[in-house]
């Protein structure tokens, strides 16, 4: 397990080669992350309804040491999950001042990091889950939801701005208590909600995952390595890295995965979608054309 690969991350990773009892242990780590890892090992085994020996195999197979070490990486976790920019502005300064990127300029640092975590990113999630939430979305029986946080924001539109010219039944979820009490009001077993959520979490967009899922909507959260609180509501989780080369958070890698999501549904709907796209064009040409104003494709 490198510095920089979470046990989240790594717990993704191995799935497949995991037996069944490993996998119950899995998805109670990532139901409860990063709490359920600092419980006693009996305790973790019984919430995951397994021996102590089945959690220490598991241990064993992400290449820890032992149970004590484990403990230790997620409570560095914690302290990664809560960094603010400030303090990774005092960080940054200190590594560049040392590091031999210090040499390199801050094009080529930003062109390696940003690299190295689309690379991670994407060695770290299963396709397999990629597959099913494609396969959701595609879904016509779903109406699909997004929403956002104060940067997320942007992810969760662009998402929903493809969605819409894909297929029907795609809303966005604005960040108004207002306007998360309306959806919440709709919510039900035939919608999906696609959220987004990264460190510095934000409690509004956990409990509005949590009231959806409560409403029997299926939930998928984007998030980031050490995984938001959210996680624990949601049916289906991508990950992926936020490291920069500056004090704040990338979305670089997220905006990879989101595209990738849109991809796979382009895919899965195969050439459906090419009519509701022609129609989409042909009224912006007229509307285009009787108001004037050079159309903008961005």
């Amino acid at each position: 397990m490198t510095g920089t690969t979470t046990l989240a991350e790594q717990l993704k990773m191995a799935h497949d080669s995991m037996s069944p009892a490993e996998k119950r242990v899995s998805r109670v780590l990532i139901a409860d992350y990063p709490v359920a890892g600092l419980e006693p090992v009996h305790r973790l085994a019984e919430r995951a309804n397994v021996s102590a020996p089945t959690v220490l195999r598991l241990i064993s197979k992400l290449g820890i040491g032992s149970y004590p070490q484990m403990q230790k990486l997620l409570r560095g976790e914690i302290s990664a999950r809560t960094s603010s920019p400030l303090e990774m502005y005092g960080e940054r300064t200190a590594a560049s001042e040392t590091g031999p990127e210090s040499s390199l300029g801050f094009v080529a640092d930003s062109r390696r990091v940003l690299t190295e975590g689309l690379d991670s990113t994407f060695s770290s999630i299963p396709e397999s889950e990629i597959l099913e939430i494609t396969r959701l979305l595609a879904n016509p029986r779903l109406r699909i939801w997004t929403v956002g946080g104060r940067f997320s924001n942007l992810l969760a539109q662009y998402l929903n701005m493809h969605l819409k010219l894909l297929r029907k039944d795609v809303q966005h979820v604005n960040s108004t208590e207002a306007d998360r009490t309306f959806a919440l009001m709709d919510f039900g077993p035939r919608d999906l909600l696609i959220a987004f959520d990264y460190r510095r979490y934000q409690d509004s967009t956990v409990e509005f995952l949590k009231n959806a899922k409560h409403a029997k909507a299926t939930t998928v959260l984007f998030t980031d390595p050490w995984l938001s609180p959210a996680a624990k509501h949601a049916d289906h989780l991508l990950s992926c890295s936020v490291t920069a080369a500056s004090p704040f958070d990338s979305l670089t890698s997220a905006f990879a995965l989101v595209e990738t999501v849109i991809a796979g549904v382009v895919d899965e709907l195969g050439e459906s979608p090419r009519k509701r796209i022609e129609a989409f064009d042909a009224l912006q040409d007229r509307t285009v054309r009787s108001s004037g104003v050079p159309l903008d494709d961005n």
